[in-house]
């Protein structure tokens, strides 16, 4: 049975418009289920791409134990109707008692993290800024949950 979820991005966040929304998803999720974001912040400015996913992924590992359920969210991960997202998600409360989500910075996520996820998610075909994937995720969790408890959020 779910305990707990977690949002991992490294940070921090520069958009105000991204930190209120994700402050008013966060305490809508926080209805269902416990959940906590962490955005490590890491300093990168001035290096190569490799160095800068390097220096996001020893920064987001201190975050992750080994009892996690990861999902990354990547761009050839799979992609969900919101009626699908909301069944998997059911699924995972009932089979698994943490599950993390991850979000790259502006380069993008290791091979070593996504390699360690138990499932890859996509929010769209289209790139998206790593802040507007943050927001998109907790309002597709968030009515996800309305969806599995009959809630009138979520419009077909």
């Amino acid at each position: 049975m779910l305990q707990k979820i977690k949002i991992l991005m490294p940070g921090p966040i520069k958009f105000n418009f991204v930190k209120e929304g994700l402050e008013y998803y966060l305490n809508k999720i926080k209805v269902f289920v416990p959940v906590e974001a962490f955005f490590p912040k890491v300093k990168t400015k001035g290096l190569k791409r490799e160095l800068k996913i390097k220096k996001e992924e020893e920064a987001l590992k201190k975050y992750i134990s080994d009892k996690e359920y990861l999902i990354v969210l990547d761009e050839k991960g799979k992609v969900f109707k919101s009626i699908e997202l909301a069944k998997n998600l059911e699924n995972l409360i009932q089979t698994q008692t943490f599950i993390t989500f991850i979000i790259g910075g502006e380069e993008g996520l290791s091979e070593i993290i996504k390699n360690s996820a138990k499932e890859l998610w996509s929010l769209s075909s289209l790139t998206l800024n790593h802040e507007i994937a943050l927001l998109i995720l907790v309002e597709a969790l968030y009515r996800s949950f309305t969806i599995i408890k009959g809630m009138p959020y979520h419009k077909e």
